[in-house]
């Protein structure tokens, strides 16, 4: 056996270890919510959510489609708006000189040093004050403050990877600051983009927090919001069939999103731009 075979066969033990503990959960999740626990027979009771409203043990949630719906026109809204504001302020950290540049650079530190949870009574009094309580704005409003600075801080280390060269030949051509940004340097820095946009897009399809302590409408939550109603409700017997087998509704598309987007990743090196 060649030592190239050799060091295949190792590396795909090694991701096989990892994977099992995750394969093994999705099986559970799916005897769980299709085995009766009572008679040990095969049923589907538990998936009737997907056609009616869920009604148990005094816990009433609207039917799952809309929520479905709100899942991704939220998720979509947070990739849209971070990738709008993260990549020319990146470029503008990375490229550009101005007044306050550092203190700047400084200020995205200081806002990922505190804990999410020390801010949320302020910040609720805030959402108050300005009327967006309950509100899908103000959910977004508060999820994009604490994981934009993190988004730019990403995509500078991609734009400091760019050759000025290019920058500085796209000039030359005729070509202003901002066509040689959207020209050269942002088909360069696409798999930076792409990183960033699948980031946002699993944070905001698995954002429960902000939906538990801003929004008390029930036809207005996500799909993880959706499944922690049922989990947090207080002195209510827990329906664990049910409640996997929504939570297996919810992984699904998780599993199917991680497929499509891994040569992404492949292609990512959070310190800036790598090729592959």
């Amino acid at each position: 056996m060649s030592t190239i075979t050799v060091k295949k066969l190792l590396v795909h033990t090694y991701m096989l270890l990892f994977a099992m503990p995750i394969v093994g959960m999705i099986i559970w999740y799916f005897l769980s919510a299709t085995l009766n626990s009572t008679t040990g027979q095969f049923s589907l009771e538990n998936f009737n959510f997907v056609k009616e409203p869920v009604e148990y043990a005094g816990v009433n949630l609207p039917a799952i489609w809309p929520i479905v719906l709100n899942t991704l026109v939220y998720s979509s809204l947070i990739v849209v708006i971070e990738i709008i504001i993260a990549v020319p302020a990146a470029y503008a950290f990375s490229r550009l000189d101005f007044k306050g540049k550092l203190a700047a650079m400084k200020f995205l530190f200081l806002m990922r040093s505190f804990p999410a949870i020390t801010l949320i009574i302020a910040t609720f009094f805030i959402l108050v004050q300005m009327d967006l309580v309950n509100t899908y704005l103000g959910v977004i409003l508060v999820a994009i403050s604490g994981s934009l600075p993190g988004r730019v801080y990403i995509m500078k280390g991609f734009f400091d990877e760019v050759p000025w060269d290019l920058e500085w030949a796209a000039m030359v051509d005729g070509c202003t600051r901002f066509k040689a940004l959207m020209r050269v340097l942002v088909p360069y820095v696409f798999p930076g983009i792409g990183a960033i946009a699948v980031f946002a897009f699993l944070g905001a399809y698995g954002e429960w927090f902000l939906f538990k302590l801003f929004i008390f409408d029930d036809n207005m939550l996500t799909l993880a919001g959706y499944l922690s109603r049922l989990v947090t409700k207080e002195n209510v017997i827990m329906n664990y069939g049910l409640i996997t087998a929504i939570g297996l509704f919810y992984t699904i598309p998780l599993v199917v999103f991680y497929i499509f987007t891994q040569k992404i990743f492949l292609k990512v090196n959070l310190g800036g731009a790598k090729q592959v």
